[in-house]
């Protein structure tokens, strides 16, 4: 049982590790889940729209939990970039401040020097920043239906 629960330790504690190595990669994820879930919200509009005079209660309340659930899917996968970004942004800060405490101690160097150094070690966080602000870029295939 004690075995157990160290080795789930263990694989936790490597998995949150691989997370924290490749922010990019969970962002793009979670990007990909965005422009996915926007899709579907566009297909369940559609969905909607395509009603008729002629349709059913039941194809209107079909098309309208549809259209719930795509909208809540969207609204978990902007979360889930939106927490990535913030987890990136938040980890670079924290290693910028180890840097910048490190430099400190560094009587010896002139102010250009620990300039020159800080920038950069800056740059990971400046590009964090960066992917934080970024808008997701989805691209628009071209339309199946005819």
């Amino acid at each position: 049982m004690r075995f157990a629960l160290i080795f789930a330790s263990g694989l936790m504690a490597l998995s949150l590790v691989a997370c924290q190595q490749n922010p990019e990669k969970a962002e793009k994820k979670a990007e990909v889940a965005i422009c996915e879930n926007l899709a579907a919200v566009g297909d369940a509009v559609e969905n909607v729209q395509a009603l008729t005079p002629t349709s059913t209660v039941g194809d209107a309340v079909k098309a309208q939990k549809s259209l719930f659930k795509a909208i809540t899917n969207l609204e978990k996968s902007e979360d889930a970039l939106e927490k990535a970004r913030v987890r990136d942004l938040r980890d670079q800060l924290k290693a910028f401040n180890a840097d910048v405490e490190k430099v400190s101690k560094q009587k010896k160097l002139t102010l250009e020097q620990a300039a020159q150094e800080l920038r950069t070690k800056a740059q990971p966080l400046i590009a964090a920043r960066q992917r934080a602000l970024a808008e997701v870029d989805c691209i628009e295939e071209p339309a199946t239906k005819p």
